[in-house]
């Protein structure tokens, strides 16, 4: 419980400040912790729902426009995504599956700019790329990494409109999986686990001088970086 503990303590602090990084890494390490999916999607959801929420509640800029367009291309695939899980966990080897989608995610990140495809995205693109997210999300619980390169392609870098955009991603994938599991799946929410909330409230709001003063695309690089050797060592670890 300790080393849960303070795993969830640092990616708290990682995601209070950009967004991201409870699910990215969580994941991953709570299934070589020997967690199984469903069980690891139920400790971290809440955190992360919490955490976005918050974001929302403080963000100073909103993105109307990408609210809609969420709401309409990525849900349902979501649904659907996360059905497939729900009933077949046993046959699919989750492991290789994400660990090929975080060095895929990683690359991407690391050379968006140089990428003509996510240089500028247009309204199709746009579509498209919420319903792939949808897609990934759902079967993953990593699809993170393209919401935080559509959202910063979008927003041109605007680092507060592109938090809001990941947070409000976040949040209602968080809440329709919640919902998803609870009401059609045998794996629920553990009450010591929402504990683990409190320690949002306790390092959220310390967090975010850190967020004012980061340099936060060198950061990102950094985090991408890491992601992409821990995706490595996921692939390795399990071929």
């Amino acid at each position: 419980m300790l080393i849960e503990t303070l795993i969830i303590s640092i990616l708290i602090f990682f995601q209070s400040i950009f967004g991201v990084g409870l699910l990215l890494f969580g994941t991953p390490t709570f299934l070589l912790l020997n967690y199984n999916f469903l069980d690891t999607l139920n400790i971290l959801l809440p955190i992360s729902v919490s955490i976005s929420f918050l974001q929302l509640i403080y963000s100073k800029k909103k993105n109307l426009e990408f609210k809609n367009n969420f709401n309409l291309f990525t849900l349902p695939f979501l649904v659907f995504s996360l059905f497939l899980v729900i009933n077949f966990i046993d046959v699919v080897n989750i492991e290789v599956y994400i660990g090929i989608l975080i060095i895929i995610f990683s690359i991407l990140s690391l050379n968006k700019k140089k990428i003509n495809f996510l240089k500028k995205v247009s309204t199709e693109k746009q579509k498209f790329l919420l319903s792939l997210l949808g897609v990934i999300h759902g079967l993953s619980n990593l699809g993170g990494s393209l919401l935080t390169i559509l959202s910063s392609v979008i927003n041109k870098d605007d680092k507060i409109k592109t938090r809001f955009c990941i947070s409000y991603g976040y949040a209602v994938m968080g809440v329709l999986q919640l919902l998803i599991l609870y009401f059609f799946s045998n794996s629920h929410i553990k009450t010591n686990n929402l504990l683990f909330i409190l320690l949002v409230f306790i390092i959220y709001f310390p967090s975010q001088k850190v967020f004012h003063k980061f340099d936060g695309l060198k950061f990102s690089n950094y985090l991408n970086m890491f992601a992409l050797f821990y995706g490595v060592f996921i692939l390795i670890k399990h071929i």
